[in-house]
Order: structure tokens, then C-alpha cells, then sequence
């Protein structure tokens, strides 16, 4: 996979460094996509539609479908293109995310003796909602079907709003530690209280400041791929014209 990763944005990099986009780029993923150092997938309900083999051989539906030189050089140039964009986005959405949510855990199980069950299931939906969109593994790469210029959207809104369930759902059960402990006069609960109300809203606003910072780099990189994406897509429109077959499984949208 350090191969991969090393072979990263080579084109999109001379793209990108003379040309900014100015305005919204909307592209949308119209298939999931599976991406490892000898193969790329493009996958639908967890089924494989299209398959490409060391970025050379293309596969629908299981079948080779055979080409001329002219077609494989055509079929490299669009798997280059998707190694080009999505490795950098996946890695990108999940950089932090998760080390972020062991630091909620942790300074929550700080307020009480033990970690509340209620935060453990709470993260576990965020971490499901996040890796329902993009995970990553040691050798492979993995992006859902979405709109790249909602990316911002997807972090401010839905994993925000779970994230601060997840915290503020555990107030009760450490609220509850906490009157054991006053109970059993272990500490002084009124300094615990206020603690605990301190940390909470620091945790809050640094949950919204960590999204909004990492939907803003989303949202930034997607602007900064328009011009390959919009490259990519042309390369799928001319593979389109050798393979028909391929319009069913149209990857790359764009919008505007």
C-alpha cells in the first residue's frame, strides 16, 4: 500500500498547483468504490459491477472484456485517475476522526469511575456512520456513492449531531456515578458537578471546532480536484464510447 500511496496524485498534482477552483465543484460518486495496490472496484450493495486489474485489465460483471491497445491505454489512464483523487479524500475524512472520539471517551470516563455504556454505544454509531462512508484498512481504500460537494455536510451535521448525542447522552449515567460517590462521601460532588459541567462545554466546542475545521479541508480539496475530476470524467466518457457496457455504471458526475 506504500506503493500505492507513493504514486498518489501525480497528474492532479500539476493540475492543482495552476489551477484553484473558484467556485463550488459539484461531483457526485455514482458507485462505491474499492481501491488496493493491484485492483479498483466499483461496487454497488457490496457487489462488484466493474473491476479493473492492475490497472490494465477491465472486468463487468465478472467477464474480461478484451481490448486493444489504444482501449488499455484508455482504461490505465482512468484508473490512474481514480488512484489520483480518492486514496488522498478517504484518507482525509478519517485522519483524526477516530483519535478524536478515544479523546471524548477518555475525558468522559475522567468524570466518573467508569465509562459510561451509553457513550460506548453512541461512539460506536459514529464510528459506523463515519466507515458507512469511508474507511481505509492496510491495504485497501474505501468510498461510498455521495456527493463530494456535501462532504461538509456530512461532518457538521450528521457526525456532529452524533457525536454531541453521544456525550451529552452520557451525562446521566455519570450523573449518577456522581451521587454514588457523594453517597458514599468520596469527594466533594458540588466541585464534580461543575467539572463536569466545564469539561462538557469544552468538549463541545472543540467537537464543532475539529468538524468544522475537517469539513472545511474536505471541502477545500474537493474544489481544488475539480479540474481532475472533471479530467476523470472525460477519461470515463471516452471509455464509455469503447465499452458501452460501462454508461450503466457511470462513476463520476458532475453537476456544474
Amino acid at each position: 500500500m506504500n506503493r500505492l500511496i507513493s504514486a498518489i496524485a501525480v497528474s492532479c498534482a500539476v493540475l492543482t498547483t495552476s489551477v484553484q477552483a473558484k467556485s463550488k465543484c459539484d461531483v457526485e460518486l455514482g458507485h462505491g468504490l474499492i481501491i488496493t495496490d493491484n485492483e479498483i472496484r466499483i461496487v454497488d450493495d457490496g457487489q462488484t459491477r466493474i473491476q479493473i486489474n492492475n490497472d490494465s485489465q477491465l472486468f463487468i460483471l465478472g467477464r474480461w472484456i478484451e481490448l486493444d491497445q489504444q482501449g488499455e491505454a484508455v482504461v490505465r489512464e482512468y484508473s490512474l485517475g481514480i488512484r489520483d483523487t480518492v486514496p488522498e479524500l478517504v484518507n482525509l475524512a478519517t485522519d483524526g476522526v477516530n483519535l478524536g472520539l478515544s479523546a471524548i471517551e477518555q475525558v468522559v470516563e475522567g468524570m466518573s469511575d467508569k465509562e459510561p455504556e451509553v457513550l460506548k454505544t453512541q461512539l460506536q454509531y459514529v464510528e459506523r456512520a463515519l466507515m458507512d462512508k469511508f474507511k481505509r484498512g492496510d491495504d485497501f481504500f474505501f468510498i461510498a456513492p455521495q456527493s463530494l460537494s456535501k462532504i461538509d455536510d456530512f461532518f457538521t451535521k450528521e457526525i456532529s449531531q452524533k457525536i454531541h448525542s453521544a456525550v451529552h447522552g452520557s451525562l446521566g449515567s455519570i450523573l449518577v456515578s456522581l451521587g454514588d460517590a457523594f453517597k458514599s462521601r468520596e469527594g466533594n460532588i458540588e466541585d464534580r458537578i461543575n467539572d463536569m459541567g466545564q469539561r462538557m462545554e469544552i468538549i463541545s466546542k472543540e467537537i464543532d471546532k475539529s468538524l468544522q475545521k475537517k469539513a472545511h479541508q474536505l471541502e477545500e480539496k474537493a474544489e481544488e480536484y475539480c479540474e481532475c475530476l472533471n479530467s476523470l470524467d472525460k477519461t470515463e466518457e471516452k471509455l464509455q464510447r469503447i465499452v458501452p457496457e460501462l454508461v450503466a455504471y457511470d462513476l463520476v458526475q458532475i453537476r456544474s
